[in-house]
């Protein structure tokens, strides 16, 4: 290593391990402001009320406390009635503490239901909401997202946090003044636990960080859950008599990191016991003193009590704050997490909102696809070499090649799922990346070979493919109609209103075939696209079915009226790319021949290769 690269090394060491205070506390104030805004946005008048109650349970303990004197001296005094009335003011107290108590827990548990589902909301929009699918791909963001779907209740606890902060510093201020009325040594008192709270904020700290280590083993084990208990996996976990070697896989996992938290929480507990030893000699020693005072005289009975029960409160107040600093460690933890999601929905927008153009109603020109280079994220290796295409407005353009030619990525780059690492797409010569995506995609028909299942009624697993006409019963029959997907509906028991799937009471299980019809119809639901793709659509039907779909496809690719869509096919099936315009062979993500079935059967390359070898096989 060199001298040059060594000091930089351990710059950034030092910086992760060890981080500044000034860094340290510029992260938590925005942790506190994001998570504070995020809770007071959800119900405001709660949370008000919550730091209403809170301020005043604070000067509630400090007044009992003080109360308990009036009325010990009013008694060594032989005052009775004013023993009497200060007596009532101390019960007025007290029973005006235990109702705030019971508004202060009805508040909180209110609002920590609508912040956990403000959380889940926010979580949605970020992995879902996002334009492209890079994220999805990234085990970095996984993790994170799991760790802060687990601790959904950190921006509920964060105002938890600021309550009971508003109550200890109001506490251990009133304690500090009144045990100074007694004797000035006596304020010292709740500054000798400080240490105390150090520990255990170092040591809270520690036991995060493990739960950060440990983040990807705690996903792979609830991954082998999932596959156990699962029907996607059932039959093939049968079949090969996997379920030995999943209960094995994930006690081996599981037993690591439980051992790790274990060595963590044994650590924690020490440093417990030596924290609450402190506390309770800081007790005993100011309880002491106390008495000490009486005896001399310097003292009254009176004081006596309300220091005890200051004390008491003081050291109890200590305490919470040993708690809320290791809170503090939890949430600079997660709510770090928190930032990091919220940051990256801005920093994988595909384009800024201020240079994007309406994408062309009707495609006039064509598509340019220019050496297009493109790595999956977190790979190196490359899907698609150097692919430069052009196709013109109105053409039909089939896509061949083996498996992992790139055939499928192409679709998803015009679908603007991703962006490619090198090169540039053009629709009519305007840059894609300058296109609103929004627009785009609501002027696209696509079919997926990796259709969702949406277990819905029949009209919402067809309507969700174009919002706009709001489920309308005309539009989703002819979109079922186009796919030919309408003896499907009708052979079910309530045609449209069926429920599909078995996972909800009702609910008519389909074969893989109709389910690949209804995701047809659903890539069927726009009328004009501008676009339209059908992605290996045929995967799960037979050879009469497969017909069928295609001369819809030309159909609805050649329409009688208006403009003609471009038209992308997907597909192994090499008799059913005839119709298409163009034919585009793709080989090892490049294109290796393009051209019409006749002038690629002419060639005698690789088309026709794989073209006589499938045809050998209906033969």
């Amino acid at each position: 290593m060199s001298e040059e690269t060594g000091p930089k090394v351990t710059e950034e060491v030092d910086e992760t391990v060890h981080p500044g205070m000034l860094k340290a506390t510029k992260m938590l104030t925005r942790v506190f402001k994001t998570m504070l805004g995020l809770a007071w946005g959800v119900a405001r008048a709660r949370a008000a009320g919550l730091v209403t109650s809170v301020i005043l349970l604070g000067i509630a303990g400090a007044a009992q406390g003080f109360m308990t004197k009036l009325v010990i001296d009013a008694l060594e005094a032989g005052v009775l009635g004013r023993a009497f009335w200060m007596g009532a003011i101390f019960m007025a107290i007290v029973v005006g503490t235990n109702t705030l108590q019971g508004v202060f827990t009805l508040l909180q548990f209110d609002l920590a239901d609508r912040i956990v589902q403000e959380v889940d909301r926010r979580l949605m929009s970020i992995s879902a909401g996002v334009a492209g699918l890079d994220h999805l791909e990234r085990s970095e963001f996984k993790d994170k997202l799991k760790l802060v779907r687990d601790r959904t209740y950190i921006p509920n606890q964060v105002l938890f946090m600021f309550n009971l902060i508003s109550y200890v510093v109001i506490a251990l201020v009133a304690s500090v003044v009144l045990l100074g009325l007694i004797h000035p040594l006596l304020a010292l008192m709740p500054f000798v636990t400080l240490p105390a709270v150090w520990f255990q904020y170092r040591s809270h700290k520690k036991h995060m960080k493990r739960h950060d280590e440990i983040a990807l083993e705690d996903r792979l084990a609830y991954h082998y859950i999932e596959l156990a208990t699962g029907i996607k996996a059932a039959k093939e976990i049968r079949l090969f008599g996997l379920g030995t070697h999943l209960l094995n896989s994930h006690k081996t996992l599981t037993n690591e990191y439980i051992k790790k938290l274990f060595r963590d929480r044994v650590k924690r507990s020490g440093v417990g016991f030596v924290s609450g030893a402190m506390y309770g000699l800081s007790l005993a020693g100011s309880i002491g003193f106390l008495g000490y005072l009486t005896l001399q005289g310097r003292a009254s009975i009176g004081e006596l009590a309300m220091g005890v029960q200051i004390t008491r409160m003081a050291i109890g107040s200590v305490q919470m704050a040993a708690g809320l600093v290791t809170w503090t460690a939890e949430l600079a933890f997660v709510g770090e997490r928190y930032l990091w999601l919220f940051d990256y929905e801005s920093e994988v927008k595909l384009a800024t909102r201020d240079r994007l153009v309406p994408p062309p109603q009707a495609i006039t020109r064509g598509i340019t696809i220019e050496d297009v280079r493109f790595s999956y994220p977190g790979t190196e290796e490359e899907i698609l070499k150097g692919v430069s295409l052009f196709i013109p407005a109105g053409t039909t353009v089939a896509l061949v090649g083996e498996n992992g030619a790139g055939k499928s990525t192409l679709v998803k780059l015009l679908c603007r799922f991703y962006d490619p690492t090198g090169g540039r797409i053009t629709i009519d010569g305007i840059d894609f990346k300058d296109i609103d995506l929004d627009k785009w995609r609501a002027n696209a028909a696509v079919s997926f070979q990796d259709f969702v299942k949406y277990q819905l009624i029949a009209r919402e697993a067809v309507g969700v493919g174009e919002l706009s006409v709001n489920f309308n019963g005309a539009a989703v029959a002819a979109a079922a109609h186009q796919a030919g997907a309408t003896a499907v509906i009708n052979k079910l028991p309530d045609g449209v209103d069926t429920q599909l799937g078995r996972d909800f009471e009702g609910g008519i299980e389909l074969s893989e075939g109709e389910w690949q019809r209804i995701a047809l119809a659903r890539g069927s639901m726009r009328p004009h696209p501008s676009i339209l793709i059908l992605d290996e659509p045929t995967a799960s039907l037979d050879a009469r079915a497969e017909h069928e779909v295609f001369e819809r496809f030309a159909e609805m690719a050649r329409p009688e009226s208006g403009p003609r869509p471009v038209a992308l096919l997907v597909s192994h099936r090499f008799s059913t790319v005839r119709m298409a315009d163009m034919i585009v062979v793709l080989h090892d993500g490049q294109i290796e021949e393009l051209g019409s079935h006749e002038e690629l059967m002419a060639k005698a390359g690789r088309y026709a290769e794989l073209f006589d070898l499938q045809a050998s096989r209906y033969d």
